[in-house]
């Protein structure tokens, strides 16, 4: 199989779970041709862990300033990309492939369809009427082979076009920082006419691993502070990518969900739906004034 594969991965302050993956990625059946390491970190520890690893086919680039994995995922596109590679693996430190033959399944489904910008392990379908980004059911993934999704979030084996990338500029938002930068980047994919594609046993193999198959309905938990934290990234993004996608029916939709929510945790006490608030109103106001980037305001 001529893949022309090449993959890199994201990394903050974590050397030995980055070299747990790195051993991961390298150890599958169709292991990439080069990987790449974009480094996150503020510290040198990285840096320097990595002159110790002597391994073929492995690159470093460290980006000097914390870019998030908005910022990191565009660097390690564009250096791929432009490198001619025909299709580039999209991974995080901490998310490893979950089985040896991933690559190679995903790859070869990649190859036998057309038209297709991504493939992926897990995806999901984005309800264009209330902005909700649902789970695919477990019987669309026992009665097809292939399924085309509209999202394939990050850690999930994400495997991009590296052609569609060079031709047509598709690129993460680094604005975003954290959080929903890859369903803003397969909004662009679909955009373009391109389709994002999963293997329904594939996928399956991943609900049975991890008991989660037969799901119910999620509940609201009670969350950390730092919890929180990543919650107004997530309100914060998706209400920005609505907005620019000018769906605006998904961001009412949406809008009033975020708010609403908030009542909802006053069985975890007050403090936390004080919390809650404090966090959508920043969320809220930051993603209309398009005050993007790392969030500094303390809670």
């Amino acid at each position: 199989m001529n893949n022309n594969f090449a993959g890199f991965i994201m990394t903050y302050e974590r050397p030995k779970l980055l070299l747990s993956t790195i051993n991961t990625v390298f150890a599958q059946t169709l292991p990439p041709e080069k990987l790449l390491i974009i480094d996150n970190s503020l510290s040198n520890e990285t840096q320097d862990f990595f002159k110790k690893i002597n391994m073929p086919n492995l690159y470093y680039h460290r980006v000097g300033y914390n870019s998030g994995p908005a910022g990191a995922a565009e660097i390690g596109l564009k250096i791929l990309s432009e490198e001619g590679y025909d299709w580039i693996y999209w991974g995080d430190d901490d998310d490893p492939p979950y089985f040896d033959n991933t690559f190679e399944i995903l790859i070869e489904m990649a190859m036998q369809n057309y038209q297709v910008g991504c493939v992926g392990s897990v995806g999901q379908f984005l309800n264009f009427k209330t902005g909700f980004i649902n789970r695919v059911p477990d019987n669309f993934l026992k009665n097809n082979t292939i399924l085309e999704v509209n999202n394939i979030a990050g850690g999930m084996s994400k495997i991009v076009n590296g052609k569609m990338v060079r031709e047509f500029k598709i690129f993460p938002e680094k604005a975003l920082f954290y959080g929903f930068e890859e369903l803003d980047f397969d909004l662009k994919i679909k955009k373009n006419g391109f389709k994002l594609l999963v293997n329904c046993d594939h996928f399956l193999k991943h609900r049975i691993k991890y008991n989660r198959v037969n799901l119910t309905k999620k509940e609201l938990l009670n969350k950390t502070r730092n919890q929180f934290r990543r919650e107004y990234y997530s309100v914060r993004n998706v209400l920005y990518i609505y907005r620019k996608n000018k769906m605006y029916i998904p961001l009412i939709f949406f809008l009033n969900y975020s708010i609403v929510k908030q009542f909802l945790r006053l069985k975890y006490g007050y403090n936390n739906v004080y919390l809650g608030f404090k966090i959508t109103f920043f969320a809220i106001k930051d993603s209309f004034i398009g005050n993007m980037g790392i969030f500094l305001n303390k809670i």
